[in-house]
């Protein structure tokens, strides 16, 4: 597997974004990429919406195959094919195997009978959910849930432990992308096992699905900011849980992965009476300086970056430079979002917030993370270190995941079948038993 390849199972490539409407059915997805599978990119072009030719022209849109082609080798089959639907739109996922490797065309079609959007994705092989040994399927119950705004309503599963009054209660917060309630990456379910492993401990737990995964299709792209992509379902989780008679409504805490441990704090700033906040591989730096330093970092796993890595590189510097700088055209992606997604992240200074918050606060960090780094932890420990009421802990041969390795940490490695360490699991646990009011 090329580094090419790497990039793409380490990153969803979202070719094209736009606004969706109601569908026509399978045959115009199909009759789309059979076009766009033989190389008839002119009549498969044509049947895009006026929106999506406004984000991609025909130049770019006739190199993506060749591009496919020549990481992964000719068409071999599809394999399966699995659609989402309601009154307003239709969803289609080809899954295509080719000679070297998998992937998935995700195909939108409004009512009108053109292509509003156009994904592509890796493509997961299914498999069973394997249960961690720490967990005991005995010991709680799920429940299905439905919260937030009409126009957003969110699904989720609550995870309540049995035989208990009133447990406390933890809400997980996502990572970067359009995740399930799951967080679902290749075979592994990370928040699945959380949400298990302490329900197996008598700590309940609501997990839901995104934002961007439910309505993705309703967002503007061009205006998506983290508040509607995250905050606002985070605070309506927390009004939510507030609600439940079978849970202790004065032990709620948060547990943000990633992007979500980013904004964990400002959602516990805003909404108050939060009891602890738990931070898992917690940037310290902005998302496009992270993001530049993991593909260096994956351009470099085989010990040296060709020119061709050098000048991609260097052009994403170079776009950060223009984002920084603020002369970065409004219409133009960079790392497939638009420059105003950034610039409202950056107003959520996320140690500057810590710093405010006085309640209990457990920050935990893999040490073989390469997307968050120890670089990070490190300055989370120098700015806030101090503070009584914040607790740091590293893992060692954890990577992002918080899953066990022990060589370097690559982007295949969240292909492989994994849970959740235990040691995470006890961390968290113990954390929340020491400051909870029983």
């Amino acid at each position: 597997m090329n580094k090419i390849q790497k990039i793409f199972l380490s990153v969803c490539l979202i070719f094209v974004i736009s606004n969706f409407s109601t569908s026509q059915g399978i045959e115009s997805a199909g009759n789309f990429l059979n076009l766009f599978i033989n190389n008839k990119f002119k009549e498969a072009y044509s049947l895009f919406d006026s929106t999506v030719k406004s984000k991609i022209n025909f130049e770019q849109f006739s190199t993506i195959l060749p591009s496919i082609e020549s990481n992964y080798g000719k068409l071999s089959s599809v394999i399966d094919t699995s659609s989402n639907v309601d009154s307003n739109f239709h969803v289609y996922n080809f899954g295509c195997k080719f000679e070297k490797g998998s992937i998935n065309f995700r195909i939108v079609i409004n009512k009108s009978n053109q292509v509003s959007g156009f994904w592509i994705t890796p493509y997961t092989e299914k498999s069973e959910y394997k249960i961690p040994e720490y967990v005991n399927i005995a010991k709680f119950r799920e429940i299905e849930v439905e919260f937030g705004k009409n126009e957003w309503k969110i699904k989720g599963t609550l995870t309540i432990p049995a035989r208990v009054q009133k447990s406390p209660i933890a809400i997980l917060i996502h990572g970067s992308g359009p995740n399930d309630r799951d967080e679902t990456i290749g075979p592994n379910k990370p928040f699945k096992d959380i949400a298990w492993g302490l329900a197996s401990n008598k700590i309940a737990v609501l997990r839901y699905d995104k934002r961007t995964k439910l309505y993705g299709h309703k967002m503007d792209p061009k205006n998506i900011t983290v508040r509607d992509e995250v905050i606002e379902d985070a605070l309506e989780a927390i009004q939510f849980v507030k609600t439940r008679e079978d849970v202790d409504t004065n032990n709620i805490y948060l547990i943000g992965h990633s992007l979500g441990a980013m904004l964990a704090p400002a959602i516990a700033y805003e909404a108050q009476n939060i009891k602890g906040i738990i931070l898992l591989a917690v940037p310290a730096r902005r998302l496009e300086d992270l993001i530049l330093n993991q593909l260096n970092y994956i351009f470099s796993i085989d010990n040296k970056i060709t020119d061709e890595e050098k000048t991609q590189l260097e052009a994403l510097k170079n776009q950060i430079d223009s984002l920084n700088n603020k002369t970065l055209s409004e219409n133009t992606q960079i790392l497939g979002m638009y420059p105003n997604y950034f610039y409202k992240l950056a107003e959520l200074n996320p140690v500057e917030t810590v710093k405010k918050l006085k309640i209990h606060i457990l920050i935990l960090q893999g040490e073989r993370d390469y997307q968050v780094t120890m670089e990070d932890f490190e300055i989370w420990k120098k700015e806030v270190e101090n503070y009584n009421n914040i607790k740091f802990k590293s893992l060692p041969d954890l990577n992002h995941l918080f899953m066990y390795g022990i060589e370097k940490s690559t982007p295949e490695e969240t292909l492989k079948p994994n849970n959740v360490h235990k040691t995470l699991i006890e961390e968290i646990n113990n954390w929340i038993n020491a400051i909870s009011e029983r």
